[in-house]
């Protein structure tokens, strides 16, 4: 694992549970940290790229960084946001850290 991936994964380790996978699996199979999306490709810290071939229904119909869907998402949380997690992570050990400062 590159550096650039290291960081995020042991953030995300000591603060996230991935409900989906197993947490012992992360010992042999590590995470895969996701800095962007782009259509049907997915980046991760040190830039390498990935078809991303197992993804949602929604973004296998309009991909990743939908500039349509990004404007009615941002309008939506104007009013009310909601979160799903699942399978990959998107910087949630930063948001695990914020919250566990938060309530200290």
């Amino acid at each position: 694992m590159t550096s650039g991936n290291s960081s995020w994964v042991t953030r995300d380790l000591a603060h996230v549970w991935h409900p989906c996978t197993q947490m012992k699996d992360h010992e042999t199979l590590p995470l895969i940290p996701l800095r962007a999306g782009s259509g049907v490709w997915l980046e991760d810290y040190a830039g390498k790229r990935y078809l991303d071939a197992i993804s949602s229904w929604w973004v296998n119909l309009f991909g990743h960084a939908n500039a349509t869907i990004n404007a009615a998402v941002r309008e939506q949380l104007e009013r009310l946001g909601q979160f799903q997690f699942d399978r990959l992570e998107f910087q949630l050990g930063q948001v695990g850290e914020s919250a566990r400062h938060q309530s200290q």
